[in-house]
């Protein structure tokens, strides 16, 4: 006797990133509160058996979701074309095409996501908390990197990077809740001007060191 197949089964049976690409989706707009395999499987068009097969368990499907998501989240590639600025572009256009990336759409979209993973991670699922790290340690990891190409002195670039991943972060998040948008540009600009002057310094220090190793 031949065994049934679900025409759903198939649908993304060799195609795992597109599938989590559509659940990623589902994910953005409904949130993870209340996140159940067989809901997402309707939402996506797939078989609760075909999430099952591919992630596992719910918190193991919510796990890689939302490490997928969070990867999006103040990433170069999104900003840049290449996913690199290019050499001439100082630190003021960075964070402008930065702050033009996270208030987009899409931007506040993902850092809405983070905020409830966030809770969630707080007072929920080990898992939430793993991806919330790793987020976190991914993007100070990439401003650390950026600043010190632009002068940073080494031992003060994760502290820099810290503070101003969590600057961005919560100016997002202010607008996302109160949607006042006139003053957080103005408090955005206030931080671009500080962290200009802080690259000025940052750019002196290194040429007085070129100079001394002349």
């Amino acid at each position: 006797m031949e065994t049934r197949i679900d025409g759903r089964s198939l649908r993304y049976q060799h195609r795992r990133g597109e599938l989590l690409e559509a659940v990623g989706e589902y994910v953005l707009d409904n949130g993870v509160a209340s996140l159940s395999l067989r809901r997402v499987a309707d939402a996506v068009g797939v078989s609760h058996v075909t999430l099952q097969h591919h992630f596992g368990t719910k918190e193991e499907l919510v796990g890689e979701i939302v490490e997928h998501l969070l990867e999006r989240t103040l990433v170069p590639a999104r900003v840049y074309p290449d996913g690199v600025p290019g050499p001439g572009t100082d630190i003021t256009e960075r964070m402008r095409l930065l702050w033009a990336s996270l208030t987009s759409p899409p931007g506040k979209r993902d850092i809405r996501l983070f905020i409830e993973v966030l809770g969630q991670s707080l007072f929920a699922d080990a898992g939430y908390s793993r991806a919330v790290q790793h987020s976190i340690v991914h993007r100070v990891e990439l401003i650390t990197a950026n600043i010190i190409n632009l002068g940073c002195p080494e031992v003060e670039a994760h502290g820099s990077a810290t503070l101003m991943l969590a600057m961005l972060r919560g100016l997002v998040v202010d607008l996302l809740v109160t949607g006042e948008r006139e003053r957080i540009d103005q408090a955005f600009e206030i931080f671009v001007a500080n962290t200009e002057r802080r690259a000025v310094e940052w750019s002196a220090v290194k040429q007085s060191a070129r100079r001394r190793n002349l």
